[in-house]
């Protein structure tokens, strides 16, 4: 059995810059690698890009996560097309069943989100994103949570793992000072930092955070709270260390 891995994300670039390195290395890896980016993109700015409405700057951000996919590796984009900004406040039920049909369709080993702070910038949709996965990834397992997607052929799957991005302690003064989970796994992000930078580099329209992305998301290691499933071994270094899967693509694991 390959590998699979779905991240769920809430906007157009969360993939890169939380997680950059550590799915350019799933993908080297050979894992399958499937991505449901929750909003349209169409808020925020363009970094002086010409846009002439939100429509046209979420159409702008979804054709750069297709190309900032191809560089990482992703094999799959699926787009929920929820408002940005204002997952909190639209039917749950609606994030919560294509997520729960994103987790049937791909059948995932580990599922990758935000954590409940909501990662360090504590957006309110990247908190919302991380409450809603969590409540798909219990249900996509059962058979009496979206019963007409079991029908129409997706029959339940229930992930092995399901992790948050997380962080080392900050300091007190530091620029970003909210607490993450606690650390299960860290994966070296060295070897795939200049993938994780030429996927930024696709994200044009968000030049403007390219200073913060250099300062704060390209680092040695990414880290990763294991938040429910099978917990993992000490001193992971791999999302998928001590799971039991059926086949194994190389020796560097952990098992």
């Amino acid at each position: 059995m390959t590998p699979s891995l779905l991240l769920v994300f809430a906007h157009p670039d969360d993939e890169t810059y939380a997680t950059g390195a550590t799915i350019a290395r799933c993908a080297s890896d050979g894992v399958r690698i499937s991505l449901y980016c929750a909003t349209d993109g169409g808020a925020g700015r363009s970094s002086g890009i010409p846009v002439s409405s939100p429509a046209e700057l979420g159409l702008l951000r979804r054709d750069e996560l297709r190309t900032a996919a191809e560089i990482l590796g992703i094999q799959s984009v699926e787009f929920g097309g929820f408002p940005d900004g204002r997952l909190p406040v639209v039917n749950p039920d609606d994030v919560i069943g294509q997520i729960v049909a994103a987790i049937r369709r791909s059948r995932p080993d580990v599922v990758l989100t935000f954590g409940p702070e909501g990662a360090p910038t504590q957006h309110r949709d990247h908190r919302a994103i991380s409450a809603l996965t969590t409540m798909a990834f219990l249900f996509a397992g059962t058979d009496d949570h979206y019963t007409q997607q079991i029908v129409d052929g997706l029959p339940p799957h229930s992930p092995a793992r399901l992790c948050h991005v997380t962080w080392p302690t900050p300091a007190p003064d530091a620029f970003y000072p909210v607490q993450g989970e606690p650390i299960h796994v860290a994966v070296d992000a060295r070897p795939w930092n200049a993938l994780k930078h030429r996927a930024f580099d696709a994200h044009r329209s968000q030049g403007q955070h390219r200073e913060n992305f250099e300062r704060y998301a390209i680092t040695d290691s990414e880290y990763f709270s294991v938040a429910a499933g099978q917990p993992a071994p000490d001193g992971a270094t791999d999302l998928f260390a001590g799971l039991l899967l059926d086949q194994r693509l190389d020796g560097s694991r952990e098992r």
